[in-house]
């Protein structure tokens, strides 16, 4: 059968089946075993090192204000901590392309090598534009090149218990995210920061190593829609005999493009508790500055639980079910805002909005995943869905303190966020019946 039959047979089944379960290219998935978990655990170490240490900026932006950096102004130090994130967002295209062709090794190995480099190199600067260059830019080169693929792979193991396998390895970025802030913290006043950051570096070497060593592509990649030698010594799929190429026609189809743009969207407003929640609470005195250190590790903590809940409901009631009631009871506690003038309202919020706000960022990967017409595009779907979700994480919290502005006018920023985030009803409701009736079919 030629390249152009197997695409038409293709789009037959994907009018079929209008995004069902069943892949029309690889026909078997594991669900489980002993190489499906590994890839898990690897997958889950990976956010806990790539999103966990992005989440400790905050140490970092501490330490450089007092000391390394203390010429220069906390906006100028907070672009380093920006920067990172935005660079792993951005090449998310190319590397889903990279992803989809076969290199996801190459991926690993390098954006693992590259980030311990960066560590060590870091600590060693001296200078803002060292500073800037090693964690602003390195590291958010590293942490996108090791990202996405370590999401994507689980997508070679689990069709119908998929959104469950991204959850668990969602929760590795949130566990990350409580982790980290306080490991870096201990690190730097035990051992002063360059000998931190290189103890650090050390740790995330050997997480790493354990990660790369976990995760197992299983199926044939689309450049040579074969089997690498390993693949078939350890583990046995029914390979296609041949992959078609992407049709991008249907690729760019309206349900894809509506919800990536309002995915991207509600990235802008979601995030706004993590970043304002403690300086919302100073401010209002409602908790000292002795523990306000602890307040985004209290949202981190309760997101550890969330996002693996979530996934585990998501596989039965669909992913957009799960991210339409959630995300509203999020915009409902972001209103809530205005009225926690106590220490235990903000815990209480803080927990609650961690939990929930889990969902959002735990389906990100299944609904990408869930839009694509076969495992072996998920890269690039991925891939350009990230991009665009960098670019909302990199302008919204921004466009909030313009609107909080210099006086605190508290009500601006979150009718802002609010409204932002509603409109993910537009990207949920917009989607279509056809992806929302299929993602019902997740039983």
């Amino acid at each position: 059968m030629t390249s152009e039959q197997m695409l038409e047979v293709v789009d037959m089944k994907l009018d079929e089946q209008q995004r069902t379960l069943y892949d029309p290219v690889i026909s078997s998935f594991p669900e489980g075993g002993l190489l499906a978990w590994l890839a898990v655990t690897g997958s889950f170490l990976t956010l806990f090192v790539a999103s966990g240490f992005t989440y400790g900026y905050g140490v970092f932006l501490s330490y450089y204000s007092m000391n390394l950096l203390k010429d220069n102004t906390v906006s100028q130090i907070a672009w380093i901590g920006s920067s990172a994130p935005f660079i792993h967002s951005v090449i998310g295209i190319p590397v889903g392309k990279l992803y989809d062709d076969g290199y996801f090794r190459h991926l690993m190995i390098g954006g693992s090598l590259l980030h311990v480099i960066s560590l060590m190199l870091l600590s060693l600067c001296t200078k803002y534009y060292q500073v800037f260059l090693c964690q602003g830019l390195l590291i958010g080169l590293a942490t996108g090149l090791i990202y996405q693929p370590s999401i994507a792979i689980l997508g070679h193991y689990f069709e119908r218990r998929r959104s469950l396998a991204m959850g668990i390895s969602a929760s590795g970025a949130a566990l990350g995210g409580v982790v980290f802030p306080i490991l870096l913290n201990n690190l730097f006043e035990k051992y002063g920061f360059a000998t931190g950051t290189r103890e650090a570096a050390a740790m995330i070497f050997g997480l790493l190593v354990i990660a790369n060593l976990a995760m197992i592509p299983r199926l044939p990649n689309r450049q040579t829609a074969a089997l690498e030698p390993h693949q078939t010594e350890i583990m046995t799929v029914d390979q296609p005999k041949d992959i078609p190429k992407i049709n991008w026609r249907k690729f760019f189809d309206p349900v894809y493009v509506i919800a990536t743009f309002g995915a991207a969207f509600c990235m802008m407003g979601i995030s706004f508790p993590f970043s304002y929640l403690q300086v919302f609470a100073e401010k209002h005195k409602a908790i000292d500055s002795d523990f306000a250190f602890y307040v985004l590790s209290i949202m981190m903590s309760a997101s550890v639980f969330g996002a693996p809940f979530f996934a585990w409901l998501a596989d039965f009631v669909g992913v957009f079910n799960i991210v339409i009631p959630t995300i509203t009871v999020c915009a409902g506690l972001q209103f809530s805002l205005l009225g926690a003038t106590s220490k235990g309202a903000v815990i209480a919020i803080g927990l609650f909005y961690g939990f929930f706000s889990a969902a959002f960022q735990a389906m990100l990967g299944p609904i990408f995943s869930r839009l694509s017409f076969n495992v072996t595009e998920m890269g690039q779907r991925m891939g350009i869905g990230f991009f665009l979700l960098g670019i909302g994480s990199l302008i919204g919290s921004p466009i909030e303190g313009a609107l909080l502005g210099s006086d605190y006018i508290w009500w601006r920023p979150i009718l802002f966020s609010v409204v932002i985030v509603t409109f993910d009803w537009g990207f949920s409701h917009g989607c279509g019946q056809t992806a929302v009736a299929s993602s019902s079919q997740d039983t």
